[in-house]
Formats: C-alpha cells, sequence, structure tokens
C-alpha cells in the first residue's frame, strides 16, 4: 500500500546529525528527522534542534543535515528561520540544496481510520553498551489515525493534534506522517510532557502550514 509514497516521501526526508557528543548507548547518531515542505525549507520538531525546545537556552543557529538518498555522500549545512515552542515545531532553511524534492501537506483534518505511515531517523539507545562506530538507522511504520483532538493549552492558546496506533521505536520526532497518497497530514512528536504527551501524537498540517505563513514562508499550492 505505502511502497509507491515510501519512494517519493525518502527524496525529502533528512536526519538532522547530533550536534552534541553521543551518549553511551546511543544506536544511532541521529538528532531527529526533518523534511522538506518547499525547496529549500524543512520543518522539523523544536526539540531536535539544540536549545530548541527549553525557553531558557539559546536554540542552535545551523544544523548538520543528511538527506535519505544521499547517506555516504556527505551532509548539507541548514540554518534555523523560525521557532514555535508552544508548537513544537521549527523552521530550517538550506540555501542550495542539493535536491528540491518537497511533501505536499493537507490543508484540512483527514478521517479517523484513514490508514497512515511515518518514516524517518528516529533516535535510538540500546541499554548500557556502548556502539562504537554507530550509523544511521532509517525506519517505516504503518498505523491508523485514531481520533483527532482538541483541547486549550495552559495558556489559552487552541491546541489540536492526532493520535494514532502507530507503535514508536525511540524518540521519532519530527517524522513525518502521510496517506498511502503521499500527502502529509502531520508531524510526529514525542516531547517528555505536556498537554500532547497521552500517547504518539501528530502536530497537524494544518498548523505546520500556519506556522510557515506567519514566519513569511508561502508554500507551494497544492495541483
Amino acid at each position: 500500500m505505502f511502497e509507491k509514497a515510501l519512494a517519493s516521501i525518502r527524496e525529502a526526508i533528512y536526519a538532522i546529525l547530533a550536534s552534541s557528543p553521543l551518549p553511551p548507548e546511543a544506536a544511532t547518531p541521529s538528532g531527529g528527522t526533518a523534511f522538506m515542505i518547499a525547496p529549500g525549507l524543512l520543518v522539523t520538531a523544536a526539540r531536535c534542534v539544540s536549545g530548541g525546545s527549553d525557553p531558557g537556552d539559546l536554540p542552535r543557529p545551523e544544523l548538520s543535515l543528511v538527506r535519505a538518498p544521499d547517506i555516504g555522500r556527505g551532509t548539507e549545512r541548514a540554518t534555523l528561520v523560525s521557532l514555535d515552542r508552544g508548537k513544537g515545531l521549527a523552521l530550517l532553511r538550506i540555501d542550495a540544496p542539493r535536491s528540491a524534492a518537497f511533501l505536499r501537506l493537507l490543508d484540512a483534518p483527514v478521517p479517523i481510520g484513514t490508514q497512515c505511515a511515518y518514516s524517518g531517523f528516529p533516535r535510538i539507545s540500546t541499554g548500557p553498551a556502548p556502539r562504537p562506530g554507530a550509523s544511521l538507522i532509517e525506519m517505516f511504520q504503518g498505523a491508523g489515525v485514531s481520533t483527532f483532538l482538541r483541547a486549550t493549552a495552559p495558556g489559552g492558546e487552541p491546541v489540536s493534534w492526532y493520535v494514532t496506533d502507530a507503535a514508536i521505536v525511540g524518540d521519532a520526532s519530527g517524522c513525518p506522517g502521510f496517506l498511502p497518497s503521499g500527502e502529509v497530514f502531520g508531524m510526529l512528536n514525542c516531547p517528555p510532557g505536556g498537554i500532547r504527551s497521552a500517547g504518539p501524537t501528530w502536530v497537524p498540517s494544518m498548523d505546520i502550514v500556519s506556522f510557515a505563513r506567519s514566519s513569511g514562508v508561502p508554500l507551494p499550492a497544492r495541483t
């Protein structure tokens, strides 16, 4: 069902390489996943940017990325464009990307029961034993949309999110959630706490679109 969609999704998925020394139990050097939503513009989870999730920290302005098909061919540099800690989102820019492939974002919620999947480079720990020479681990997981929820955050702002029945391996923050058509319905976020933390949840694609537009970034029209 997802073979064709995954082949196209991989063209626009990037691993964020860890910007600090790996802990001894790390099985992979991944610092999270990002995906391109317009040529040169990527979205990821705020927690995947060093200093991005803690209001008391300054976020790291540059990151090192590698696109899924380019693993082993060198990395690319991205800069932080905008950060929304409340929504858990960060926008990144690659000034001269090797590829202009990007993913299409849905502008409306998908129905409960919709078949979906996610793919990316989760941060994984294997236990107390060190793993010298750890390499990136790319993962795919199918799921179904369990519900779409709306609530009010402690600050009074509206919050919405998807819940699915996906099995989450490690910290898969930043992975795109997509349909068999290849369209993206949300981005996986695995914060340690907060209103969305009852289970595996996705920041809706509508929030990503609004965040990009409020940051002055136009997105390509859907075709």
